[in-house]
């Protein structure tokens, strides 16, 4: 299966043409037409393509056939049939790719759109929302180092600290302390 670019005019060689008594003699003065051309696009019924210019012989049985960018305009299979007389009918199947992913595995002038971010939420959530250490999760440990590492503290010197979320809006972590500063009971919110 030869491979094209969505939405753009290309020329593709088809054949050979062999003529249908003996099935080995090239056929070389062959008309082929607009209308003889058919184009069949995902499955869809065959039609005339869109191009109007007509194949030219090449060599050996081989003609040039020109595609417009309407003829490549779907993306998906496409299957280019000839059944002229004198000739044994000739087909050919083409994979027909959108710019963006023939440009990056064919021409390589272009890269896979394979972003982070389409990725579904659901699938980033389950991960972070499975249970890291008993019932606390890994959303909940990094809300928890956040609030220790770089929230506000209060209560040092004392026996009972505080660490508060980023947004100063409750206290995710407070802890019972002795005069060494030993801990003796922690208190945390991860929610």
């Amino acid at each position: 299966m030869l491979i094209l670019k969505e939405d753009t005019a290309t020329s593709v060689k088809i054949g050979p043409f062999l003529d249908d008594t003996d099935g080995k003699t090239a056929e070389t003065t062959l008309t082929l037409s607009q209308a003889d051309i058919r184009l069949s696009k995902n499955g869809g019924d065959f039609a005339q393509k869109n191009n109007a210019n007509a194949a030219t012989h090449d060599e050996n049985g081989y003609y040039d056939c020109a595609l417009n960018d309407t003829d490549t305009g779907t993306a998906g299979t496409l299957v280019l049939a000839v059944a002229e007389s004198g000739a044994l009918p000739v087909w050919h199947e083409f994979l027909v790719l959108p710019s963006n992913v023939f440009d990056s595995l064919i021409s390589g002038s272009d890269y896979l759109d394979v972003e982070v971010a389409t990725l579904k939420a659901a699938a980033i959530d389950s991960i972070i929302d499975d249970a890291l250490e008993g019932t606390l999760t890994l959303r909940q440990a990094l809300r928890l180092l956040l609030a220790l590492a770089a929230g506000k503290a209060s209560g040092g010197g004392t026996t009972s600290i505080k660490f508060r979320d980023q947004a100063d809006g409750k206290d995710r972590i407070t802890m019972t302390v002795d005069s060494s500063g030993n801990r003796s009971t922690v208190t945390v919110d991860g929610s």
